[in-house]
């Protein structure tokens, strides 16, 4: 079910539990409804007399955690129902049992985790990454995803289950293969900070996973929204040249280009608020404000641009404070520019330093862009295709000008070479920091505009390259004025 989290909760799930021999004094349970921990609603209950209960409110059936000394179990809560739980002192899938009239769905996830309990433990996925190779690593996901699935289908009473529960099975059941698989690399490289490189898995390995992603419907399952994670970071490594990032916030803006290129719409909501949630006060304030600004356009005035709103303004407060230190240049947004003297410096590959409006008596074609954006570089052959469009005689008062937004030279001169890129070349270092990203309030790239032969911006959202025709006659007509 699709994000059955946004509606107000009218009914009640109660949950007896009764304890053998309570070893704490507490326990809790906490409710999927926004797949964010943040912000699922947490119900904590005191432990009395080896007897704790709950009243969980919720309009129709939702999976909630029941911890209890760092345990964690998976219920499937009903409203209207009372799900009478016992426990022993061994582990809580192993001591666990129901009270009469409990749901088959509670029934079968114990036995289900009882069986499979390590094929989904974090930690022993984990260990066992550290410890085998990638080729024995995957033949023990294949052997284990066909258990999974046999089991499910031989399960006595697979037919009486509600079909929102066989959907949530299946997809973890789905999902458990691939999510174990991307995270390899990702754990195996992030053991050491002496390790530098992700070494890429097999191609073989990897056909067909991009049509495991047009699922929204499965967010409601951890192990579809691991697979998401690890899908990001794997192909944002990728895009990198499996080199690790050295800046966090160019490492999560080229994920954000990863998600929005790949994931469909609440897929990618949800992977923007979650990173937004966990990562917002490890990034840069510009970085919080330009992912915020996509998720809030994305999704409008919506649930999880309201959850987020107060922590992210808190965030990029903090650049609004240190701004007042700094004399910063004032944006022009969509205005025309009055003084070409206005325009920031820039550097070129050679380390010296040129504005925009050196090219004065010639038009210009502005790229913003940045080695770490994928839809930058997609662009960069169509460019190329753009210059051989014009004449000897055009080019000879034709400049095609390309500014980086990298947050270090190395980066972009390491970019330059590899696209081989032509054309006038310049840099102004610091992601969404950039002096040139501020004065233009530029918050996506690609960014192209064009510049006439006064030196003036004429067009602030130029066409694309791969637009062809369409942005040649746009320069066309500038050259001709």
């Amino acid at each position: 079910m699709l994000f059955p989290l946004f509606v107000v909760a009218q009914n009640t799930a109660t949950v007896s539990v009764r304890f053998t021999k309570a070893a704490s004094d507490s326990c809790s349970i906490k409710v999927q409804r926004y797949y964010i921990d943040e912000f699922e609603p947490f119900y904590q209950g005191i432990i009395k007399e080896n007897q704790c209960d709950f009243s969980i409110p919720l309009e129709h059936p939702m999976f909630a955690q029941f911890n209890y000394m760092h345990q964690t179990v998976t219920l499937y809560l009903e409203a209207g129902t009372n799900l009478q739980l016992t426990l022993g002192t061994d582990s809580l899938y192993k001591s666990i049992t129901y009270g009469e009239n409990t749901a088959l769905e509670n029934l079968f996830l114990k036995d289900f985790y009882t069986e499979f309990h390590a094929d989904f433990d974090k930690e022993t996925i984990k260990l066992s990454i550290l410890n085998i190779s990638v080729d024995k690593f995957e033949i023990s996901l294949y052997n284990a995803h066909k258990k999974q699935l046999n089991y499910y289908n031989a399960y006595k009473d697979k037919d009486k289950l509600s079909a929102q529960f066989k959907t949530y099975i299946e997809n973890n059941i789905r999902y458990a293969y691939f999510a174990s698989l991307l995270s390899y690399p990702i754990i195996y490289a992030n053991q050491s900070a002496q390790i530098l490189t992700v070494k890429p898995l097999p191609e073989l390995m990897l056909t067909d996973i991009d049509a495991k992603l047009s699922k929204d419907e499965a967010l409601e399952s951890d192990v579809y929204r691991d697979f998401l994670y690890y899908y990001v970071v794997y192909f944002t490594s990728k895009t990198n040249g499996f080199n690790k990032f050295k800046d966090f916030s160019v490492s999560m803006e080229s994920k954000i280009q990863t998600a929005i290129q790949n994931l469909t719409k609440a897929s990618l909501m949800w992977y923007m608020a979650d990173f937004l949630s966990s990562d917002c006060n490890k990034v840069s304030p510009y970085t919080v404000k330009h992912i915020y600004g996509l998720l809030k356009e994305r999704e409008g005035d919506d649930v999880y641009t309201k959850l987020l709103k107060k922590k992210c303004e808190t965030r990029i407060a903090m650049k609004e404070v240190a701004d007042k230190s700094v004399a910063n240049p004032q944006p022009i947004g969509g205005q025309s520019v009055s003084s070409a003297s206005e325009y920031p410096k820039l550097k070129d590959l050679d380390g010296k330093t040129f504005a925009m409006d050196d090219f004065k008596g010639k038009v210009v074609y502005i790229d913003f862009w940045a080695s770490w954006c994928s839809p930058c570089r997609r662009e960069m052959p169509y460019s190329k295709q753009l210059h051989e469009m014009f004449s000897p005689k055009q080019l000879k008062n034709l400049v095609f000008l390309y500014i980086s937004i990298d947050a270090t030279e190395d980066a972009w001169k390491a970019a330059v070479k590899e696209i081989g890129m032509e054309g006038k070349l310049g840099i102004s270092p610091g992601n969404w920091n950039s002096e040139i990203a501020r004065f233009f309030q530029i918050n996506s790239i690609p960014r192209y505009m064009l510049m006439d032969k006064t030196g003036k911006i004429v067009v602030f959202e130029a066409n694309r390259p791969s637009s062809g025709e369409v942005i040649y006659n746009d320069i066309v007509k500038l050259l001709e004025e």
